[in-house]
């Protein structure tokens, strides 16, 4: 079954939602990258430009998954991950403009000192920020701001499944742009955490569009397992949107190989990646998301995987601040 866009936006209305992000995002073309790699017309999705704190793919996110926050009175919005966590410096100001308490437990990592890049940017937003170096830590401070009276809302896992319902919207609007574009994509490529990728491939079915939407995974992965959560999300989604649809493992495409040994570790292939958006079309990409998918991107059109004749779509979910952690590291014997 398929539906209109006008009905998959009807149905997206039944949900709570703020007003956070620039919308919609541009859709740029990068002539200069693609007559260097010899390869298909290549496409940018502009997400890392959806305004707030430097932008990113997690503002569209919060405007669905953070509106139940504003909507039952929790008072403090909460995250812990890397130090340089996109979505750390995302949840710090999109606290400060609610007007609520911000809390960041991340970890003291290897880009945890000196301070900058996300890191700086989640003080500046006026965030409570704990660098820690076990979860019983993380625990404590949870349990702590709960006893003093406090209603604590993890922008990780209260919300969940409305981070995927974003970027079923989200895929409207790329939709609607190729359409005027006159542009039918050979394939679209996200970084596949989860709810991007899961939201695009739900949006594209909800509408018909048979289109290949590849998801590189910044983390090494199982990918068959990966396939099967991201399916199961996708359900949820559906049921939330009241959708009619269903989802299987195989109707996802994901891959971890790209990630190199672990979470955070620049690859050749992003550090590559980097340099060669920056060069060629004045595009930056950071170093643990975007620039590892593009890297792929990269590899695969090198590969032959498309023709000239053909057009690709990179979904640029931002993340570009962790780029000042990563100096000494990109610029390495360049």
């Amino acid at each position: 079954m398929s539906y209109s866009i006008r009905e998959v936006r009807e149905a997206l209305g039944t949900c709570s939602r703020l007003s956070l992000a620039d919308l919609p995002t541009p859709l740029m073309d990068c002539p200069r990258l693609a007559a260097k790699l010899g390869g298909p017309r290549i496409l940018v999705k502009r997400e890392d430009q959806t305004g707030l704190a430097f932008g990113g793919n997690k503002v569209r996110e919060f405007e669905y998954s953070v509106a139940p926050a504003v909507d039952e009175g929790y008072d403090v919005l909460l995250h812990g991950a890397a130090s340089q966590s996109n979505q750390s410096r995302l949840t710090a100001a999109v606290a400060a403009r609610l007007g609520l308490k911000a809390v960041m437990v991340g970890r003291k990592d290897d880009h945890a000192d000196p301070v900058n890049g996300n890191l700086l940017l989640t003080h500046l937003f006026g965030a409570e920020v704990h660098l820690i170096e076990s979860a019983q830590e993380k625990v404590a401070v949870i349990e702590k701001l709960k006893a003093d009276g406090h209603r604590v809302y993890n922008t990780s896992s209260d919300g969940y499944y409305y981070r995927s319902v974003s970027y079923v919207d989200g895929f409207l609007e790329l939709w609607e742009q190729m359409q005027a574009m006159d542009v039918i994509p050979d394939a679209i490529y996200v970084c596949a955490g989860v709810h991007t990728h899961t939201g695009l491939v739900v949006g594209a079915k909800a509408l018909g569009v048979d289109v290949r939407i590849i998801g590189i995974s910044p983390s090494p992965q199982d990918d068959e397992k990966k396939n099967v959560q991201l399916a199961e999300v996708a359900n949820e989604v559906c049921k939330i949107l009241n959708l009619d649809l269903s989802f299987t493992a195989g109707e996802f495409e994901s891959y971890g190989k790209y990630a190199g040994p672990a979470y955070g570790v620049l690859t050749p292939g992003a550090r590559e990646a980097v340099l060669l958006a920056a060069q060629t079309e004045g595009l930056l990409l950071d170093p643990v998301y975007a620039g590892k998918t593009y890297g792929a991107m990269i590899e695969h059109i090198r590969e032959g995987w498309y023709r000239r004749d053909q057009t690709v779509v990179f979904v640029h979910t931002g993340g570009t601040p962790a780029l000042f952690a990563y100096g000494n590291e990109l610029l390495t014997s360049y």
